[in-house]
């Protein structure tokens, strides 16, 4: 099996290249996708109502509200992370399990702050995905309940796209069209069928 990491900074394409992967019968793992159904779950509900009580409105997360405490102190925040990250891990290593009985030979997971907090040991090749910091931003700002000043905390938090760049093994730039994207993810999947395939044991030891 190959495990393949897809990651970037906000609003640099990740959510529309897992869309190419998953046309190419690749199953993707969507972090951000999985961490916003958690803001559904009850229990959830309950240890964020315990731990942030002002941003719960009639037994449902208030996002924007949530966002402005944890960005505004790092403390909030990894309290937040820690509680989010330990479902997160549970639900990536129960996918995995699953997909293992399939035997599916690729997966692909989006992990937008993959350097930031993830194992790079998870992972046999990342991908990076990178465009002009304008059109990052236009992306961005376009998105519902964002603005400029949750923007700019956000980037705080992550790592610079230069620096992203330079630890990538594969590298995509999505300022260059959707049909770009495509025709480089479909290099990938060819290029990763010739790679030495990873043993499960050793992918479990690292999930």
């Amino acid at each position: 099996m190959i495990i393949l990491g897809i990651t970037g900074s906000v609003g640099m394409g990740k959510t529309e290249a897992g869309k190419c992967f998953k046309k190419n019968n690749i199953d993707v793992f969507d972090c951000d996708k999985e961490i916003a159904a958690f803001y559904n779950k009850k229990d959830t509900i309950i240890e964020i109502k315990k731990k942030f009580p002002s941003t719960i409105s009639h037994n449902r997360v208030d996002k924007n509200a949530l966002a402005n405490i944890v960005f505004s102190d790092k403390s909030k925040l990894k309290l937040l992370e820690g509680l989010l990250y330990k479902k997160l891990k549970a639900e990536q290593s129960f996918w995995l399990r699953k997909k293992i009985r399939e035997k599916k030979k690729l997966l692909v997971f989006d992990v937008p702050l993959l350097f930031e907090k993830d194992n790079i040991k998870k992972y046999d090749l990342v991908v990076v995905l990178s465009c002009k910091k304008a059109l990052q931003k236009i992306r961005v700002l376009k998105r519902h309940g964002w603005n400029e000043d949750r923007y700019k905390k956000t980037l705080k938090e992550q790592i610079p796209d230069n620096i992203k760049q330079t630890l990538a093994d594969i590298i995509i730039k999505t300022d260059r069209g959707k049909r770009y994207l495509y025709e480089e993810i479909i290099k990938i999947i060819k290029n990763v069928k010739n790679k030495k395939k990873r043993n499960i044991h050793e992918i479990l030891k690292e999930f």
